[in-house]
């Protein structure tokens, strides 16, 4: 089993992000440097060339942008839904937040949720609509199974 911590959850890092974005920045600075070079030496080809390269590089950084965007704009919803889970499952109990872990990155219906400082196991059931859900204590029997617990405590 692989339970994920409030704060991995709450704190995901998506630097990947940043770095396209840096990429893309430079790509768009050097097509805009050559073009300009280039209507200065009209007579030259070379700027043209390399203004068409980079902007194709550029049209290309936009594209895996894009699709990186609309992935990681899911991922942090779903995370976000997690947390507001975790943070009610603890109000709800009267733990705190930072000892709760979750079953599951996603917010699905029987998802578990773990209390490290108790060592008691909550079920997450959400109703048809997923607007509301109740918590209800259970007991975990591990056989032969080990828990991964992803993030810091």
């Amino acid at each position: 089993m692989t339970f994920y911590t409030y704060k991995y959850l709450s704190n995901q890092n998506y630097s990947g992000t940043y770095l396209r974005i840096a990429i893309f920045s430079m790509l768009l600075i050097a097509a805009v440097i050559v073009l300009f070079l280039y209507y200065r030496h009209r007579s030259s080809v070379k700027y043209r060339d390399l203004a068409v390269i980079f902007l194709i590089g550029s049209l290309l950084m936009i594209g895996f942008q894009y699709q990186d965007y609309s992935f990681l704009k899911d991922s942090k919803n779903q995370s976000t839904a997690v947390v507001g889970v975790l943070r009610e499952v603890a109000s709800q109990n009267h733990v705190k937040a930072s000892h709760l872990q979750s079953g599951s990155t996603t917010a699905t219906d029987g998802m578990l949720v773990r209390d490290i400082k108790s060592g008691q196991y909550y079920r997450v059931i959400f109703n048809s609509d997923q607007s509301g859900f109740i918590t209800e204590k259970i007991q975990v029997q591990l056989n032969r199974n080990k828990i991964n617990v992803v993030g810091e405590s």
